[in-house]
């Protein structure tokens, strides 16, 4: 009788939601992914994998460093979790997602992981998103800054 596996299950890091408030209301940032990364070619949020010993909130902080060149403001741990199969590991990974805030007017210096960027309102962010678990993402934290923070949201710190 054969012995039934499970799927592995993998949480290697984070998928952080950029955001910042203008006079026009929140905008979200979306980046595309270089041709030579993985999935290259698509759009996304920062995401990055956790060195050794790394907090949640340090991984943020320095992916956002080295994909974007910005720091956060602040950091909320959110009730979402970005989950999807990882053909290349053959692997169901799961993401927490954290919102991280930047102030008003900030700039991004892109990394070589990622070709081009945009500041985009929720129903434009969602449109360019290339997954629709992240396109749900967009919908919920949208509804939760209309009360920033978020009732259940809990600020991290690096």
């Amino acid at each position: 009788m054969k012995v039934r596996r499970n799927i592995g299950l993998e949480s290697p890091g984070v998928n952080v939601a950029v955001v910042m408030q203008d006079p026009d209301g929140w905008k979200f940032l979306v980046l595309k992914r270089a041709e030579t990364e993985t999935y290259g070619g698509y759009w996304g949020f920062v995401t990055g994998g956790k060195h050794g010993d790394e907090t949640v909130a340090q991984v943020v902080v320095r992916e956002m460093k080295e994909e974007i060149g910005v720091v956060p403001e602040s950091m909320w741990a959110t009730e979402y979790i970005i989950q999807f199969y990882e053909p290349a590991n053959d692997k169901i990974w799961m993401l927490p997602l954290i919102v991280a805030v930047v102030p008003e007017g900030t700039k991004v210096t892109l990394s070589e992981e990622n070709s081009e960027y945009r500041w985009l309102p929720p129903n434009k962010a969602k449109h360019l998103l290339s997954w629709k678990n992240l396109r749900k993402a967009v919908d919920d934290i949208t509804d939760e800054l209309e009360v920033f923070p978020a009732r259940n949201w809990i600020e991290i710190k690096a």
